[in-house]
């Protein structure tokens, strides 16, 4: 029986460098003239079983080895090995040393298959010093050279790589039980490493890759036409690995979701430095550099769980420079998609800080300076947006001792095209809660927005509850219906906005929002907008109007001439995407009202096509002498569901209703015939009328 032999000195590390290389399967040819076997060898962190060597010699007289294991145990990653066995075609045996001048390692059976070093090994024997120098061979894999040294001071090992071909990677990290996504693309690599024992002293390393592309199964990560620059050193600190790495991307398009990049627009640059250890990571300096997008630098520290996730124990993160629209368009964008902030137009510069303690988030603050932001859908606009946010998690009910005041400032913007100015605004904590510290005025249209009330929840923890109060001075109703392109109307608006809350993506209104406009009132209850400013946004409220006069509302709307009082009702109003889906509606003149009352031959015309009568009644006969009629009473309905409207008036006649009924002489009343009428074609006649200058009575 063999015996086990424990290597001791040089002769030992040299068995161990044999051993390590040789990963894989060979076949010796020939017949041996010297053969023995070793039951065991084992140094340091490995060892090996059943080992066997054999030399013969050729017909040219050249001295040929074959060396093999039936199993190698080595650390992680590389862990146990198979049937292990590598050749030498051409030992040279000398006073001095041993040289191996044709050696080769191949993998079989294992991962990466196909795994072909061939090289030189040369052993001293006066110093039990061993150098190396391997090559896999350009016609597989490309170029990459191993070279080394192994001797009394440690270990030194050198690889070099010219236009390798990335894909092979994938095969390397198999072999070390790593998954790597697919890649290809061309990478040049240049290494030097150097330690003791199984010790890592030092390493020195600079890798350049070209048009890399790939990504991973779940489509998650990907990449096309990347060109990459990696260069950086780790040197022994106890027993931690101190690290420097810069890092540089300046072409090809990333895309880690959800955020997308092209470097050629926007190149990366990183700087890394800190210490890793098997259960903890100290990133002492992390700077990221994005042209024209980013410039941020943070500090951590890391614990890796019993699971293999890793914690984050404490952190900085300082954001000196984001500038817009780089920094929204590729970091911010993304994590906003269905959002009201989606589709922003911006410019300016954001400045922040986060710190991270006990393994939670501390305190966050953002600086925006002169930052503008511009909906492309015209639904909100801020401009000249200065001032600080900060936010820090209520501890122990400390909030209000911990968070800062937000500061808010701005030149102007608009909401639904409506126009706002200049104002500024400050809140603070109170209770877990913000809270406006003083009334704000904002100049709205030639009006202002008068708020007394607005405190909303700690949005970050899950509170999106708010309240506001608030009154609107008057507003030139001229002024508004040019902001939202409408016709022109007289007249002014103001009211009242009480108890408006949010909650559960629900905004509502706890009283009753009154508005005072042609010279009566508007008064709307129970609103409730769900997923306002989102797609889809939903709208439910009550409407009732009073006392408007009807020739200040049929002059601003070009509708013909009506004099008299309206009063009116809009029940169950539902608006999908501010779009009605179904109300019922009446518009009627009150009873008992006295004053006077006139229609104009357009408005009678106009009425009548309303109600399915056709326009132009009056201009034949006698009636068409006439500028103007008294009437009695008015009232036309919709009860609108499923995109039809179901129409009505003062009466039942006829087979059909009574939309005017007239009064004196000449009289006439006005018939409406048309039952049901499709919503969307009764608002494009309605279009067409207020557009219409009406017909020309001769």
């Amino acid at each position: 029986m063999p015996d086990k032999l424990t290597p001791g000195g040089m002769a030992g590390r040299l068995m161990a460098a044999v051993l390590l290389i040789g990963l894989a399967a060979g076949h010796a040819v020939g017949d041996a003239i010297l053969q023995f076997e070793i039951a065991g060898v084992e140094g340091e962190g490995w060892r090996a079983t059943d080992v066997a060597i054999a030399l013969r010699r050729d017909d040219a007289g050249r001295l040929a080895a074959r060396l093999s294991a039936a199993r190698l145990e080595l650390p992680p990653p590389i862990g146990p090995r198979d049937a292990v066995a590598g050749e030498c075609g051409d030992l040279v045996v000398t006073a001095r040393r041993f040289t191996c001048k044709d050696f080769v390692l191949e993998t079989v059976g294992a991962p990466p298959d196909g795994l072909r070093l061939a090289g030189r090994v040369d052993y001293w024997r006066d110093s039990g010093a061993m150098d190396w120098a391997l090559v896999l061979p350009a016609d597989e894999y490309g170029e990459m050279r191993f070279s080394g040294r192994l001797d009394d001071e440690g270990w030194t090992v050198d690889v070099k790589a010219v236009d390798w071909p990335v894909e092979s990677l994938v095969a390397l990290g198999a072999l070390l039980e790593l998954s790597l996504p697919s890649l290809a693309g061309r990478l040049d690599l240049s290494l030097v490493a150097r330690g003791r024992d199984a010790g890592l002293d030092g390493v020195v390393f600079e890798l350049t890759g070209r048009e890399l592309a790939g990504g991973n199964d779940a489509g998650t990560v990907d990449a096309e036409g990347l060109a990459l620059e990696l260069r950086g050193s780790a040197w022994a600190d106890g027993e931690r690995l101190a690290f420097d790495v810069r890092g540089a991307a300046a072409a090809g398009e990333a895309y880690i979701e959800p955020v997308y990049a092209n470097l050629a627009d926007h190149p990366v640059r990183l700087t890394a430095r800190g210490l890793a250890g098997k259960r903890s990571l100290a990133l002492t300096q992390l700077v990221l550099d994005q042209d024209a997008t980013i410039h941020a630098d943070a500090s951590a520290e890391l614990t890796r769980d019993g699971d293999g996730s890793w914690r984050i124990d404490s952190a900085r993160v300082r954001l000196p420079r984001a500038q817009l629209p780089g920094a929204y368009t590729v970091l911010l964008q993304p994590f906003l998609a269905g959002t009201a902030l989606d589709t922003l137009e911006t410019s300016g510069l954001l400045r922040g800080e986060l710190t991270v303690s006990g393994g939670t988030i501390d305190e966050v603050w953002l600086e925006l300076v002169d930052v503008d932001l511009d909906d492309q859908q015209a639904r909100l606009a801020i401009y000249g947006l200065s001032g600080d946010l900060a936010w820090a998690p209520a501890r122990d009910d400390l909030m209000t001792a911990r968070a800062r005041p937000l500061n808010l400032r701005w030149s102007g913007g608009f909401i639904y095209g409506i126009p706002f100015g200049k104002a500024q605004v400050r809140m603070d904590a109170w209770g877990g809660r913000w809270a406006l510290a003083y009334p704000v005025s904002i100049p709205l249209l030639d009006g202002a927005l008068e708020i007394d009330t607005l405190e909303f929840g700690d949005v970050a923890a899950g509170d999106d509850t708010l309240l506001f109060d608030a009154r609107l001075t008057p507003v030139s109703m001229r002024e508004l219906s040019r902001a939202l392109d409408w016709p022109p109307l007289s007249g002014r608006l103001s009211g009242t906005l009480p108890r408006l809350s949010h909650a559960d993506g629900v905004l509502a209104l706890g009283g009753e929002l009154t508005a005072q406009v042609f010279s009566g009132t508007v008064a709307i209850r129970e609103l409730r907008i769900q997923r306002p400013l989102q797609p889809r946004a939903r709208l439910q409220a009550e409407v009732e109007l009073q006392g408007l006069e009807l020739a200040e509302l049929t002059e601003a709307l070009s509708f013909g001439l009506m004099t008299g009082r309206l009063n009116g009702y809009v029940r169950g109003l539902e608006m999908i995407d501010w779009a009605p889906v179904a109300f019922d509606a009446r518009l009627y003149t009150p009873p008992g009202d006295r004053t006077r009352k006139r229609i104009s031959q357009r408005a009678v015309d106009n009425i009548a096509s309303l109600g399915g009568g056709g326009a132009g009644v009056l201009s034949t006969g006698f009636l068409r002498f006439f500028e103007d009629f008294s009437y009695d009473a008015f009232a036309l309905g919709c009860r609108l569901e499923r995109n039809v409207c179901a129409m009505s008036g003062l009466e039942a006649r006829d087979q059909g209703y009574v939309i005017l009924r007239g009064r004196g002489l000449p009289r006439i009343d006005v018939m409406g015939f048309a039952q049901r009428v499709s919503w969307s074609a009764l608002v494009e006649q309605l279009a067409g009328i207020l557009e219409s200058e009406g017909p020309e009575i001769r």
